[in-house]
């Protein structure tokens, strides 16, 4: 899978990229995303190698990775996730004592097939919260964690190395970095809440609404090996590193929220927010944008554990901190995620 760059697909920006995956989802699929979405998307996968799209039914939650692997022209592996999965196997397969082969799944082969190629590789779950995420997807949530990423190793099979193919080491298989899981999940009576340690892990997207119609001449589709776009991602944090005005906010931000409703933000968090904004602003978005959306998506989420009903006073206050902090209305995600657990009565 030796991937030829042709001269246009060079040098191009993180920028360039975001604004051409618009185009080329209009122009090619009749798909239309918002640019704050695009970046966002793009933002997140510089920081992570687990996404949530969350979002009532309609908003497009399975088109958007759908499209992204088309637009790196390799299509994307989608496992729907059932109800009755309990544990790993159900996602790796698993070996069949009674006719010694092993029942494998499409999951794990493109688990497989994508650490033989260079190029971008995406593997959805859909519905991802209509079982236990962290039954299933545990090995997964346990390796994210590790530092040095030749420690990504998922044990496949117990049985000896000379009955498994070429890749596994002991029964394991090491996780290559260009495969993304990106899970889509609806939030509704039939499905299981998604629980902090998964949120923790992952960066969550919430698509609401359909993106304006965007009118765009034909894009082609884009050539960038998955080593390439590593390097886009290593540039903006050293290009785009987030200022020390903007963290300073963030961390009386912090203060505030953990006086106010006793909820931190922890070192993870920390480390995926330096991540995000770096990638975010490389994306042409700008710094504060990325902070709002970081703070609505991995701070706001967890007060839904709390009473709200009773907090109106300090929901009321938290929206006028972040009027004095950034700006009049500058954290217009955060406000709407307020606004909206204000109605809670």
């Amino acid at each position: 899978t030796n991937i030829v760059i042709p001269p246009s697909d060079l040098g191009i920006t993180l920028e360039q990229l975001a604004r051409r995956f618009q185009k080329f989802a209009a122009s090619q699929l009749g798909l239309h995303y918002d640019l704050h979405i695009v970046r966002t998307m793009f933002a997140a996968l510089g920081t992570t190698k687990f996404i949530i799209l969350e979002g009532i039914s309609g908003t497009g939650k399975t088109s958007l990775p759908y499209a992204l692997g088309k637009f790196f022209k390799r299509d994307v592996t989608i496992c729907s996730v059932q109800p009755s999965w309990r544990e790993r196997s159900e996602m790796l397969g698993y070996f069949n004592e009674f006719t010694k082969k092993f029942n494998e799944t499409e999951f794990l082969r493109s688990l497989y097939e994508a650490t033989y190629r260079q190029d971008n590789n995406i593997i959805i779950l859909d519905e991802m919260n209509l079982a236990r995420i962290e039954y299933y997807f545990a090995d997964f949530l346990s390796i994210m964690e590790m530092p040095m990423h030749n420690e990504w190793k998922i044990e496949v099979t117990r049985t000896p190395d000379n009955m498994n193919p070429l890749k596994l080491e002991n029964g394991k298989l090491l996780i290559t970095q260009n495969i993304w899981f990106i899970g889509t999940a609806n939030n509704d009576d039939s499905t299981f809440t998604i629980t902090d340690k998964v949120y923790d892990r992952a960066i969550s997207i919430t698509l609401n609404d359909k993106g304006e119609s965007v009118d765009a001449e034909y894009t082609e589709a884009v050539s960038m090996p998955f080593a390439n776009l590593e390097k886009l991602y290593e540039l903006a944090l050293s290009n785009y590193p987030i200022s020390k005005t903007a963290l300073a906010k963030f961390e009386k931000l912090d203060e505030f929220v953990s006086n106010k409703f006793r909820i931190g933000f922890g070192n993870r968090i920390m480390k995926q927010i330096r991540s995000f904004v770096a990638n975010y602003v490389a994306c042409g978005g700008t710094e504060v944008e990325a902070l709002d959306f970081m703070f609505s998506s991995k701070v706001l989420k967890k007060f839904t554990t709390l009473n709200l009903a009773f907090m109106h006073n300090e929901l009321n206050d938290l929206s006028s901190e972040l009027d004095k902090l950034f700006g009049k209305g500058a954290f217009w995600q955060s406000q709407k995620v307020i606004a909206d657990y204000l109605k809670i009565n």
